[in-house]
């Protein structure tokens, strides 16, 4: 059995020897052969050899599991030659113990024989006082009643256990015998498969080698071809490469001058940017500056009666009209009133002209409190001028306007003012 488990170990062994497959994909027909023309026969041997490969693994694994199953008979016998062997020793000791007591026995049924003997020669020799010797018999003889008894019990307890002893030893018996058939009937299978595939194996591996020395062959001539076509494929290669290296020149070259190309461009994103920094920090200036300008002028126009006014108590504004200048919309020309849109220094200016006959001058107001007035009284001279300038320090949303004095005319006036700087 070992022999033939070795031999188809070795079988499997040349069977599961890997060819050498080239791995490339399908190509289509073509006059010069390469290394992958054989591509369906190459697939073929690779399927057979996975097929022996999964019927030597599914061998292997049932191998396995007759192997497991002999090592379990074997355990299983090892066991049951044990306990027999322990049953053995326990029926040599029950035995043994049996003709030590049967001997014990003997030598007390001797004593007692002799006893009995003593008795009826001590009788004869006295011949007097028989119940003081019945009494001694009576005893005697119980005692030996009992130990018959006893005797009769060891008997049957002994013949008891060698019957189990024997019932046990049948039963082993035929345990034994089942596993020995067990073992034969299986021994016979694995004998049987082994020589099954044992010849399936040699057949196909003597069909593979067959398929193998016809494909070396026309591998051989078509390494051959294949070696003719590098041949001639290498010159075409050659020029491939120089036309590679000096395409590889051109490029360098041009490189070059991308790299040339990039640092100017770099320099004049720098400047550029610089440019960019300059010309926002001169428009943020120039829309400061241009946020900061408030400047206005505007006059009266004449009225139907050529004259404005007369000034009443409640301080009626002038109202300058005809706007000429109004940057930053500060002056209202409706209502005649200056609001200062920012905090800062302003320049105010105001002329007024009339006649003689009557009184003329004006006052200008800060938020309702006068500040600076011209006045002009009636007199001999036909016509009266009178202006006046102030710079004043305003604050956002404070006023500045112009009135007239109670009673007083005006033919025609001008109101200006600016911003000087902001605060």
């Amino acid at each position: 059995m070992v022999t033939k488990v070795l031999f188809l170990l070795a079988l499997f062994g040349v069977a599961s020897s890997n060819f050498q497959e080239r791995t490339c994909e399908r190509e289509p027909s073509r006059q010069t052969p390469t290394f992958c023309s054989n591509y369906k026969n190459t697939v073929y041997l690779k399927e057979k050899q996975k097929d022996l490969d999964n019927k030597q693994a599914i061998l292997e694994d049932r191998i396995d599991r007759i192997e497991g199953e002999l090592d379990d008979f074997a355990i299983n016998l090892a066991s049951a030659t044990r306990e027999l062997e322990k049953i053995k020793n326990q029926t040599e000791a029950e035995n043994r113990k049996t003709k030590a007591l049967l001997e014990e026995n003997k030598a007390g049924i001797a004593s007692l024989k002799r006893d009995v003997e003593d008795l009826v020669n001590y009788k004869e020799r006295v011949g007097g006082n028989f119940s003081e010797i019945e009494k001694k018999l009576d005893a005697t003889e119980k005692r030996l009643r009992e130990r018959e008894v006893k005797l009769a019990n060891l008997e049957s307890d002994t013949e008891a256990e060698l019957n189990n002893t024997q019932r046990l030893l049948d039963q082993y018996k035929a345990e034994l015998s089942h596993l020995n058939t067990t073992a034969h009937r299986l021994g016979v299978r694995v004998e049987g498969r082994l020589n099954a595939t044992t010849t399936d194996l040699e057949a196909k591996v003597t069909e593979i080698q067959k398929n193998s020395k016809g494909f070396s062959s026309e591998l051989k001539k078509q390494k051959a071809a294949v070696d003719q076509f590098k041949e001639e494929t290498g010159g075409h290669f050659r020029n491939v490469d120089q036309q590679l290296k000096a395409q590889n020149a051109t490029v360098a070259q041009q490189k070059t001058s991308i790299t040339t190309l990039k640092k100017d461009t770099a320099e004049i994103k720098d400047r550029l940017a610089s440019t960019e920094k300059n010309l926002t920090r001169e428009v943020d200036i120039i829309a400061a500056r241009a946020s900061t300008k408030v400047a206005f002028s505007a006059s009266l126009k004449q009225s139907s009666g050529a004259f404005t006014g007369p000034g009443t108590s409640d301080k009626k504004n002038l109202i300058f009209d005809q706007v000429f200048t109004n940057v930053g919309g500060a002056y209202n020309h409706q209502t005649g009133i200056f609001t200062a849109p920012k905090k800062g220094v302003y320049h105010f200016s105001y002329m007024t002209f009339g006649y003689s006959c009557r009184t003329s001058g004006a006052i200008l107001l800060k938020n309702g409190h006068l500040q600076v007035s011209t006045f002009e009284f009636k007199g001999p001279d036909r016509t009266d001028t009178t202006s006046s300038t102030v710079i004043l320090e305003l604050n956002v949303g404070e006023t500045v306007n112009i009135i007239l004095w109670t009673g007083g005319k005006v033919y025609s006036s001008v109101f200006s003012g600016f911003l000087v700087f902001p605060l």
